[in-house]
Parts: C-alpha cells; structure tokens; sequence
C-alpha cells in the first residue's frame, strides 16, 4: 500500500513502523502540515471504538501522544493518526543489556510518574488505555541524544488503540498484555475493568523495569496466569519499602483457593472486587504517593541478591 485517502488528506505510505502486532501494523506518514505521524490499520474493532478514538482527540498533554484523525476507509479498516514521537520505548531500552544497565532507576520513576498524568487525563474522559507496558511508553529525544540519559520526566504513553470505556460491558472478551494485565482482564471481567487496571499494569511495569524482571515470570502462559492470579507480589530485598508500598497497593488482588474454571462466576466476581477495591482508585492519588518516593533502592549483600 503506498497511500491511504482519509477524508481531509492522502497519507503517503513512508514505512513501517516495528514488527506487525496482533492489532495491525503501524506505517509512517507526514500530514497535510507536515508532521510526522503514525498511521494504524485496525481490522477487528467494535461499534464503540470510533467513538472512543474520537473522543481521544480532545486529549492534548505532553505525556500522551496525540490522536490527530480517524476514520474507516473503504476497504473497512478503521485507521488511526497519531503523532509520532521520536525516541526509545521502554520496551527497547529494557531489552538491551547495554543501554539497561546504563539507565539511573530514578529515571524509571520519572517515567512512571509521567504516564500517571497522562494516564489521569485519559481517564478523566471515561476511557481507560488497558495497555500499560514498557513498549507504549516512549522516552522522547533527538537522533543524536543518548536515550540513557535524556529526561525521563518526558515519556509518553502512546497507543491507544485497546482503550475502552468503563465501566465496560459484562461477558465483552478483550485481549490482554500477559504479565502486565491485572486478574479483571485476565478473566475477562471487563464491567470489573477501570482506571486501577492501568495502575496495576504501570505498577508491574515499574517493578520489571527497577528490579531487572516482573515479579512474575514463567515460560509456560497457563503457569504465569496462575501466579499472577494466585500468588501476592513478593518485595525483592534491594526494593525500598516506600516504593514496594506503592506497586503493592496499585497491584493489589486477592489470591484464588482455587483455578477460576473450578469457581462459580458469582465467586470469581467476589474475590476480584475485593481486591480492586484496596487499589489507588486514581492516577493522581498513586502519583502523589509515588513523588514521595526519594530512593528506590537500597544497597544489600551480593550474597543476598543471588538468593532472590
């Protein structure tokens, strides 16, 4: 495809942008002014989703990236324009050993304290992102900048293209980002679904980022779904107590007796409400906590940092 004709411009096709996602590719353009933006093709989406996106567009703050048009073209696509922010997702960051370590953890908290604000814009519209992670916070800096040493008070959430309205609809099924998504997604409870599961995904995302791996892990995705509903975060012993504080009340849950399949739907609800209900109910509110975090890190023995 070399261009695509939205109602207003021809978007001419420049690239892509990173491997193909499950929710459609994401090409680079120019607009009618001549920014650059990224163009996404989604072929699955409901009857709320164009409404939801174009309420998006009345979202302007400098830690979420901008959704400039959307429309369904003919060939039933829904495409969405957003501004493309130049510079180094988390993601990226994360997965090389090289930049990773060359990153102040204090860095880290400034990001997350950045997508808490844009996270409390987002959802003062009724919407919810539910796509928290490392790869759709993007660092922002020049082609030249280190992005190990940039300001991380500047990251932006980008993609919004999984946001919902909340409270959702009973019975809806949605995808989910395994590790990151909190046990409402992971059981499809989407009425359940609102601004504390953006909190508990930024709150594994911090975890992961901080300590060098997600507090829970496995190979095997059945395995990893039942630690992440069954078992408490744990705090690693080089984590402060004010920070662990924090990511251990935006993750909270309530652990299953047993797997969900063996559980009345009544019960399941239960156990999920109870847990949501002693999570930070608003971006703001963790943020004010998590700026009071000075040090996210403590120093301990090698010996102990081996055993954990």
């Amino acid at each position: 495809m070399e261009a695509i004709e939205s109602p207003t411009f021809t978007y001419q096709i420049e690239g892509a942008l990173g491997a193909r996602g499950k929710h459609g590719g994401v090409m680079l353009s120019h607009n009618a002014n001549g920014e650059r933006v990224t163009i996404k093709c989604l072929t699955n989406f409901g009857p709320n989703q164009l409404d939801i996106i174009n309420r998006l567009k009345q979202l302007h703050h400098p830690n979420a990236t901008e959704v400039l048009e959307s429309f369904v073209a003919a060939d039933g696509c829904l495409y969405v324009v957003q501004r493309y922010v130049a510079g180094t997702d988390l993601k990226t960051i994360f997965a090389n050993k090289e930049l990773y370590r060359r990153v102040d953890e204090h860095k880290y908290l400034d990001a997350g304290r950045a997508v808490l604000k844009a996270l409390s814009a987002v959802h003062a519209l009724g919407i919810v992102h539910r796509d928290v992670k490392p790869s759709n916070i993007v660092v922002p800096h020049g082609q030249d900048e280190d992005p190990t040493t940039v300001d991380y008070s500047k990251a932006v959430l980008i993609d919004f293209e999984q946001c919902a309205n909340y409270p959702g609809q009973r019975g809806v099924r949605s995808s989910f980002a395994l590790v990151y998504s909190p046990p409402e997604m992971l059981l499809h409870y989407s009425h359940l679904v609102g601004p504390s599961s953006d909190l508990f995904a930024l709150s594994i995302t911090l975890f992961q980022l901080i300590m060098g791996k997600a507090p829970y892990t496995d190979c095997n995705p059945e395995i990893l779904i039942n630690l992440m509903l069954t078992y408490p975060m744990k705090q690693p012993s080089r984590m402060t107590d004010e920070l662990f504080a924090v990511l251990k009340r935006a993750a909270n849950k309530e652990s299953f007796p047993l797997p969900p399949r063996r559980m009345k739907p009544e019960k399941i609800e239960e156990i999920l409400t109870k847990g949501i209900a002693e999570r930070y109910a608003t971006a703001a509110d963790m943020l004010a906590d998590l700026e009071k975090v000075e040090h996210p890190l403590r120093e301990v023995s090698w010996i102990r940092r081996l055993l954990e």
